[in-house]
C-alpha cells in the first residue's frame, strides 16, 4: 500500500512539474519582441527548416499598412538570401501580382498561393500576416510546399510597439490610430472640467461644546468644482499631470435636528499626479493616483444663529485618485472623470484660538475637455 500510494504521489508530482513547465513554455513563448527580433528569429527558423537549394517566393504578409508588409518581405528576403535558398525574380513576381489581382499586404488563401507558386515556377512558397491583437501584434509565417500544398513550417510571434513598427505606421496616415492606441501623439495635454461634488466630514469637535451639544453630526452640501490641468507623457502609457483645482467646502453642523451652524471655504489643490493613459482608436482611458497641496483661498465663513463671523484655516496636505473616460470630438477630447481626495490632517480653524473643525474628504463628477499640443516629431516614433 505504501508503495502505491509512493507511486501516485510521484505521478503528482511529474504531471505538476509537467503542466508548470507547459506554462512557463506557454508564458515564455507569449513575451512580445520587436519586429526585427520576430523577423530575425523566423529567418533562423526558416533557414534551419526548409530544404537548401530550392526556389523560393515569399508572395505577401497581409497587414493593415503596405509599409508594414514591405518592410517584413524586404527584411526576411535579406535574412533568407544569405543562405543556400534561391529567390524567384521580383520582376516576375510583380507580373504575377498585376495578373492575379493582389497585393502584398493583402489576404491570400492557402490553394491561391500554391497557384501563384506554380505559375511563378517556385518550390516552396511563403507567406504571412501581421494583425493587430489587443494593444500589441501578431505576426504569423508559413512556409508551404507548391508540390504538395504541405506547410513546411510555421512562426507565430508577438509583436510590441516600438519606433521601427512607429516609424512603418507613420509612413501611414491610414495607420496613425494604431500608434495612437498605446503612445500619445503630442508632448502636452491641456485639459479643463467642471462639475459637482460632495464633501464628507469627520467632526473635529472644535466648532460647538459637545457637552452642552450631544449627538453632533456634519452634513455636507454639493457644490461646483473646476479645474485647469497640464499633463506630459513621459514613457509609454505613463505620462504626469498637474493641476488647479479650486474646490468648495460646504457643510451644515447639527446636534439632532437642530441645525447650530453652516461652514464654507474655497480652497486652491495643487495635485501632482502619475497617470497611466490608454488612447484605443477615438477613445481614452485614463487612470491617476498622487498627493496635493490645498491653499487657502479667503477665509473660512461660519454662520449660526447669533451671527457669523470669519476664521483662518490652514494649508493642508492630502491624497488624490480617479480615472476619466473619453471620447474624441473635434482636435481633442470630451472627457468624463471621477476622483476622491481626502487630506492628510485635520481642517482647523483660527478664532478665539484654534479649533479642530473637520478631517475632509470628497468625491467629485466632472466633465471636460483636453487637447494635445506640441506633436511629436514623425521620425522618433514617439
Amino acid at each position: 500500500m505504501y508503495k502505491i500510494n509512493k507511486r501516485l504521489a510521484m505521478k503528482k508530482i511529474l504531471a505538476a512539474i509537467v503542466l508548470f513547465a507547459g506554462v512557463s513554455v506557454n508564458l515564455f513563448a507569449q513575451q512580445a519582441v520587436t519586429i526585427d527580433e520576430a523577423i530575425q528569429q523566423t529567418g533562423a527558423y526558416l533557414i534551419d527548416k526548409l530544404p537548401h537549394n530550392t526556389i523560393i517566393a515569399i508572395l505577401n504578409i497581409a497587414s493593415d499598412t503596405p509599409e508594414t508588409s514591405a518592410y517584413i518581405m524586404d527584411k526576411l528576403t535579406e535574412l533568407l538570401v544569405k543562405s543556400s535558398l534561391t529567390f524567384v525574380d521580383r520582376h516576375n513576381l510583380d507580373l504575377i501580382r498585376k495578373e492575379e489581382q493582389y497585393q502584398m499586404s493583402g489576404e491570400v488563401s492557402d490553394d491561391s498561393a500554391v497557384g501563384i507558386g506554380k505559375k511563378l515556377g517556385a518550390q516552396i512558397i511563403i507567406s504571412g500576416s501581421f494583425k493587430k491583437t489587443g494593444v500589441q501584434y501578431r505576426m504569423t509565417i508559413r512556409a508551404i510546399a507548391v508540390e504538395t500544398a504541405q506547410v513546411l513550417g510555421i512562426t507565430t510571434y508577438t509583436v510590441k510597439m516600438e519606433k521601427t513598427l512607429a516609424d512603418l505606421f507613420e509612413k501611414d496616415p491610414d495607420a496613425k490610430s494604431t500608434w495612437d492606441s498605446i503612445h500619445d501623439k503630442n508632448r502636452l495635454y491641456l485639459g479643463a472640467k467642471g462639475g459637482l461634488s460632495l464633501g464628507f466630514y469627520e467632526n473635529g469637535g472644535g466648532l460647538a461644546d459637545t457637552s452642552v451639544y450631544y449627538a453632533q453630526s456634519i452634513t455636507g452640501i454639493p457644490a461646483f468644482d473646476g479645474a485647469l490641468y497640464v499633463s506630459v507623457p513621459i514613457w509609454n502609457l505613463l505620462a504626469v499631470q498637474a493641476e488647479a483645482y479650486i474646490t468648495n467646502d460646504t457643510f451644515e453642523l447639527f446636534s439632532g435636528n437642530t441645525s447650530l451652524m453652516m461652514v464654507s471655504y474655497n480652497s486652491l489643490m495643487i495635485p501632482l499626479l502619475a497617470k497611466l493613459v490608454w488612447r484605443p482608436s477615438i477613445f481614452t482611458l485614463q487612470g491617476y493616483g498622487g498627493a496635493y497641496l490645498s491653499l487657502p483661498l479667503g477665509t473660512m465663513k461660519i454662520t449660526h444663529n447669533n451671527g457669523s463671523y470669519d476664521a483662518d484655516f490652514p494649508l493642508m496636505t492630502g491624497f488624490m485618485a480617479g480615472g476619466g473616460f473619453g471620447v474624441k470630438l473635434g482636435p481633442g477630447f470630451v472627457m468624463a472623470d471621477i476622483r476622491y481626495a481626502s487630506d492628510f490632517g485635520t481642517v482647523t480653524a483660527g478664532y478665539n484660538g484654534i479649533k479642530d473643525v473637520s478631517r475632509r474628504s470628497n468625491a467629485c463628477f466632472a466633465l471636460g475637455y483636453e487637447i494635445g499640443l506640441l506633436p511629436k516629431n514623425k521620425g522618433n516614433g514617439r
